[in-house]
């Protein structure tokens, strides 16, 4: 039994952001965390498994945030956003193949928040958040 989502959720959402469409925006550049002196434009993802979600039932049913990082030093917001709505286009509504998990539906696309001029170790960066949720059943 699995009692949390979090590896097994960034394992499933490399897969589906490591695509020909992705590649060919940011290249191989897709990460769970951003490495020491980046190359950009990147993709950077994360998850977060804020609560439990099955009442009165037993085994786990964890709600899940996604949240996808588009890092780039393009001046202006045109690349960002592009590298954005492909990583919507490929996750929202989503099923995705969760290792010890059932998916609940699929993956629900929230919000995006733009970040402008953010700065990573001394790099000017425009940073562009998709947000997303998805419920994971414990298998």
């Amino acid at each position: 039994m699995a009692y949390l989502s979090l590896s097994p959720l960034s394992a499933a959402l490399y897969t589906a952001l490591n695509v020909a469409g992705m590649q060919a925006l940011v290249g191989s550049r897709i990460y769970d965390d951003i490495p020491r002196n980046p190359t950009y434009p990147l993709v950077w993802f994360e998850v977060q498994e804020p609560r439990d979600m099955r009442g009165f039932g037993t085994g786990g049913f964890p709600e899940t945030l996604i949240r996808v990082h588009a890092l780039t030093q393009y001046q202006g917001e045109k690349q960002g956003q592009a590298i954005l709505a492909k990583a919507i286009e490929l996750l929202r509504d989503a099923s995705l193949t969760v290792t010890g998990y059932t998916q609940a539906g699929g993956v629900f696309y929230d919000e995006t928040v733009v970040l402008r001029d953010q700065e990573i170790e001394g790099v000017k960066v425009q940073e562009n958040v998709a947000i997303f949720r998805t419920y994971l059943k414990e298998a």
